[in-house]
């Protein structure tokens, strides 16, 4: 009797041990599962939900905050448990996963350069050994940065040049309208009011293209604004190929029609002077037909 107590009591002890060993393995291989399909989901450079944060800062010129912006779905088997904009302007990304005994949890951090300059910054209190393929943490090393570049963030806001307003008459209901930009006296403060300064225009009334192109020089590769030797109304140009032809022909090969949402670099452009743009904000906003992305 003595000997079954002692097999007993050794299979109330064992049971135990093997359901959390096998528990422990099953959670392991979860989460590996869910961390590799997080890094699929990240391997073309961005989360799904930041692209529509970035543009609504572009267009409202303020950081999307809890209550601002309405989170898409969590994609399926995307590895995501639950994603939420914070009330700090950050996003946090919690995984189906842990690591280190914790739930793996990304925040993506807004690092805001001018109007039209931002992107979100990853950074984890996860070991970067099971993060650091896809959270790079460029700017923000750790947690404990996130205060310093979110007041950084306000800094560059409120120092941010007024909103420029574009010149030209009164629009009736009903005029066909396209997107310029009305570039500022100093055209340099551009890259600071960005899409600020995009702003509606008869398609009837000539200017010129506002044209971009990546170049090469002795100082690296540097991002060029600059504006066709030809004026087009609007309405000239159906398509938006047919607005990037017309800034091949007038400046050569690899010009493209300046997207209104990224307006930051080198610019040729004159001050006091309204060029037509493509807005990638508002497509609907064009004079032409946004015939590709």
């Amino acid at each position: 009797m003595s000997r079954m107590r002692g097999w007993g009591l050794l299979l109330v002890l064992c049971v135990p041990l093997l359901v959390y060993f096998s528990w422990s393995r099953l959670d392991a291989e979860k989460s590996r599962v869910n961390l590799e399909r997080y890094e699929t989901l990240t391997a073309g450079g961005s989360v799904a939900a930041l692209p529509p944060l970035e543009q609504h800062f572009r267009k409202h010129r303020k950081l999307a905050t809890a209550g601002d912006f309405v989170m898409p779905a969590v994609p399926a088997n995307s590895g995501i448990k639950a994603w939420s904009i914070q009330p700090d302007a950050t996003l946090l990304v919690v995984l189906d996963a842990r690591a280190d005994g914790r739930a793996v949890q990304l925040k993506y951090v807004p690092v805001v350069r001018s109007a039209t300059g931002i992107f979100y910054d990853c950074v984890s209190a996860t070991s970067a050994v099971h993060v650091g393929r896809f959270c790079h943490a460029e700017v923000i090393r750790s947690e404990a940065d996130i205060a310093a570049q979110l007041a950084e963030n306000t800094r560059i806001l409120q120092s941010l040049p007024a909103v420029v307003s574009a010149s030209g008459v009164e629009l009736q209901a009903g005029t066909a309208m396209g997107s310029v930009v009305a570039v500022p006296d100093k055209p340099a403060e551009l890259d600071h009011c960005g899409f600020q300064c995009v702003k509606p225009q008869s398609c009837i009334t000539p200017r010129p293209l506002a044209c971009s192109k990546i170049v090469d020089d002795d100082n690296g590769r540097r991002f060029v604004m600059m504006p066709t030797t030809t004026d087009y109304s609007g309405r000239q140009l159906a398509t938006r190929s047919a607005a990037d032809k017309a800034c091949e022909q007038s400046l050569g090969d690899g010009y493209r029609v300046l997207r209104a949402s990224g307006m930051s670099g080198s610019t040729k452009l004159t001050g006091g002077t309204e060029y037509w743009v493509h807005n990638d904000v508002r497509t609907e906003s064009n004079c032409w037909e946004a015939d590709y992305r």
